[in-house]
């Protein structure tokens, strides 16, 4: 016959082994081009929101738009990322707007029809000069209020010269200081295929908005991730008629769930003292 303190402590050890679940924000983030479904801080505490606009229609569409009631795929109302530690990679989404009637254009889609129907100043694939660029600097070491020096840039280049491998010419490359003047969409530098993840999908109705990764992130010198980062962020193009988006420096944390134990941890541990409790007592009797 088993002794009851020793199943007791079978019991708890089971508990612990086979029901304690990880931390739901452990996991990496499966991608289907709806970003708040993706990045979901009320599920996954490790995701963090970075808004960029709370009006819709603040990169000036086109009245014609607007009548039709869409809302431009350029329209930017938040940047939201995750870090995961255990496979090093930076989650990245793009969190467009919905129009009246709760449909997203696809991500670039200037005009904001619904249907991604490209024109020829709205050319389909992020192409002709179209570009999304998302610069990462460093805390500065000397200021922690202030961006250190930029050291990468992300997202789909306007000089489609520059264009990666990735789908629509992704890439993550070194930040290019010297077309500044040219703006962020042109300042891709060298590529870096050890930190280039992937574009999820090319823009579509099904999959309209934009989703990428950054792998090796705590490898890029200088960026530590657990100190948290600064972003910049552009979107547009010059050909069609609607303005463009932008984000200014700003500084992005990175957080973690807190390890808070499910019941089902609860009572095994109280299981655990318990028996503990029960074979002190039996040592005692037994001395006794």
């Amino acid at each position: 016959m088993v002794p009851r303190r020793l199943y007791t402590w079978n019991v708890a050890l089971l508990i612990l082994l086979g029901l304690h679940a990880p931390a739901a924000n452990a996991a990496p983030i499966e991608f289907t081009g709806n970003v708040p479904n993706d990045f979901n801080p009320a599920t996954n505490p490790g995701v963090v929101v970075t808004p960029v606009s709370d009006n819709p229609l603040n990169i000036g569409q086109t009245a014609a738009d607007t009548a039709n009631g869409w809302v431009s795929g350029w329209s930017i109302q938040d940047i939201r990322t995750y870090y995961n530690a255990s496979n090093d990679t930076l989650y990245v989404g793009i969190d467009t707007f919905k129009n009246p009637n709760g449909q997203y254009a696809p991500f670039g889609q200037a005009n904001g029809d619904p249907t991604g129907t490209p024109t020829g100043d709205d050319p389909a694939h992020l192409g002709g000069d179209k570009s999304i660029a998302i610069a990462f600097a460093p805390v500065s070491t000397t200021n922690p209020s202030q961006p250190g020096t930029p050291l990468v840039i992300a997202g789909v280049p306007a000089d489609k010269s520059q264009s990666g491998a990735g789908i629509d010419g992704f890439t993550v490359s070194k930040y290019n200081a010297a077309t500044a003047v040219d703006g962020l969409g042109y300042q891709f530098g060298k590529t870096l295929p050890q930190n280039t993840g992937n574009l999820a999908f090319d823009p579509t109705p099904a999959h309209p908005q934009l989703e990428f990764t950054i792998t090796n992130f705590s490898k890029i010198p200088g960026l530590n991730p657990s100190s948290g980062f600064w972003i910049e962020m552009y979107a547009g193009s010059a050909m069609d008629q609607v303005g463009e988006a932008g984000l200014g420096w700003t500084m992005v944390p990175v957080t973690a769930a807190q390890n808070i134990p499910e019941p089902t941890t609860w009572l095994a541990w109280t299981l655990v003292a318990g028996a503990a409790a029960c074979r002190f007592r039996g040592r005692i009797r037994e001395r006794s």
